[in-house]
């Protein structure tokens, strides 16, 4: 008699969400938003930063439903998480917006740049409340918008069908709110979404797609780099600093210094990408360094005469592909392997479709011993498996050249690293070789 297998759903943490809100998440958001408040009220040096326009922005009394219905979906949110880490996760996103917020309170303190007018009728009551709670204070970074953004993501998860979309709509309601209730002006929504994205880079869902076994490497060589993408995110800092009107360069300062860290020796983890692609929570907030990265892909590729090189029978090597030049390379060579060494870019669909393994390498650093090892035992056995083996990073000349030169030396195909980077100049020239890249290889 064949028995049915039944799949028992784990419990939720009940518990620890109860725990969680009721000792950390609850008193927590009214101690660090009331501290900020308390202290901003104290200076006399607090302005305002708000358009003209923004005074025709209507004030719109029943949005304050809409307003206050957040405190509800914060307060039950962490019942949804259906596991502790997604539970964990959850509230260190929400820790992690309260903190930035209170720091941008603290460090950019600004106020509501016109009186607040007295709500009367049946809305009064709610108004009445949120105005004794809430000072005219704590304005950018918007901390309704980055708590709404990672509440609304939590509760996007599970809904369906029609109620999903009343949930997209009610949350786009409450964002509007923060102007219609004139609580916040335009400024501040920017600056909130940015932190509730940062939170979201800072502690990210699991990867739920296991395509291209990715490998993040810690740089070697890279502190010249680091120094200099840190010079420039004090530039940046030192602007912001400078006066309001220079506020949105916090955004490249905090990209760069990012990517300092990454090159300082945390690695490509900074750009969290998984299955080739990088996070949305990444894309955004390092967007002003992935900006630069595209544009100078872009121009060098303009000037490439060719995107790839043959170096041996099988093994081609070469820069990232566009989607046209990865969908004729994907309908060239249907038995491949993808061997993508960047960590700051997403890797075209096509390739990513098949044997696709990414190995995170930092341009201009010296691949670390486990990478050439690695790298070059998956050449070789999709070599001895018949298949076509394509190896690239951003434009085929550093990173990529490192390792295929690594390959032929272990492997025999050159008698020495020297050797090995002749035959690769051969039909690819331009790569870049200096006196760390010609340290002798490990062993494979």
């Amino acid at each position: 008699m064949l028995e049915k297998s039944v799949t028992v759903e784990p419990a939720r943490p009940w518990r620890a969400a109860i725990v969680w809100m009721a000792l950390v998440l609850g008193p927590g958001f009214f101690l660090v938003y009331g501290f900020g408040n308390e202290l901003t009220a104290r200076r006399g040096d607090v302005g305002s930063f708000f358009f003209a326009w923004e005074r025709h922005i209507p004030l719109l009394p029943w949005t304050i439903i809409p307003y206050w219905s957040l405190d509800i979906f914060y307060a039950c949110s962490v019942l949804l998480c259906r596991d502790r880490l997604e539970l964990d996760r959850h509230a260190w996103r929400i820790i992690t917006a309260v903190l930035l917020s209170a720091i941008g309170f603290l460090l950019f303190p600004l106020r509501f740049g016109f009186p607040r007018p007295e709500v009367d009728g049946l809305f009064g009551p709610l108004f009445e409340a949120l105005y004794g709670f809430d000072q005219p204070f704590n304005q950018a970074p918007s901390l309704h918008i980055s708590l709404g953004m990672i509440v609304w993501y939590l509760y996007a998860k599970y809904a369906r069908g029609a109620w999903r979309w009343l949930l997209h709509g009610w949350f786009v309601l409450i964002g509007f709110s923060t102007l219609t209730t004139w609580q916040h002006h335009v400024i501040d929504l920017p600056a909130g979404a940015l932190v509730g994205m940062i939170a979201f880079w800072l502690f990210p869902d699991p990867p739920a797609e296991r395509t291209g076994k990715p490998v993040s490497y810690r740089p070697v060589g890279g502190n010249r780099l680091a120094g200099r993408y840190l010079s420039g995110g004090l530039l940046c800092l030192a602007l912001a600093l400078s006066g309001r009107y220079w506020l949105i360069l916090l955004w490249p300062a905090l990209s760069l210094g990012a990517v300092a860290t990454a090159y300082a020796g945390i690695g490509p983890v900074v750009f969290c990408k998984q299955g080739g692609r990088l996070s949305r929570a990444a894309k955004l907030v390092l967007a002003p360094y992935l900006l630069g990265q595209t544009l100078s892909w872009r121009w060098h590729r303009r000037r490439m005469a060719s995107p790839f090189a043959e170096i041996a029978p099988g093994l081609f090597m070469g820069a990232r592909l566009d989607a046209r030049e990865a969908l004729l390379f994907a309908a060239a060579y249907p038995r491949r392997l993808v061997l993508d060494l960047t960590g700051d870019f997403d890797e075209t669909d096509h390739l990513r479709q098949g044997d696709y393994v990414n190995l995170q390498l930092l341009d201009l650093t010296e691949p670390p011993p486990a990478a050439l090892r690695d790298g070059a035992a998956a050449i070789e056995l999709a070599l001895q498996q018949g298949k076509t083996v394509f190896v690239h990073c951003a434009l085929g000349y550093a990173r990529s050249a490192r390792l295929v030169a690594h390959w032929l030396t272990v492997t025999g195909r050159a008698r020495s690293l020297e050797e090995a980077f002749e035959q690769v100049r051969a039909v690819r020239p331009g790569i870049i070789v200096g006196p760390q890249r010609l340290a002798p290889s490990p062993s494979c």
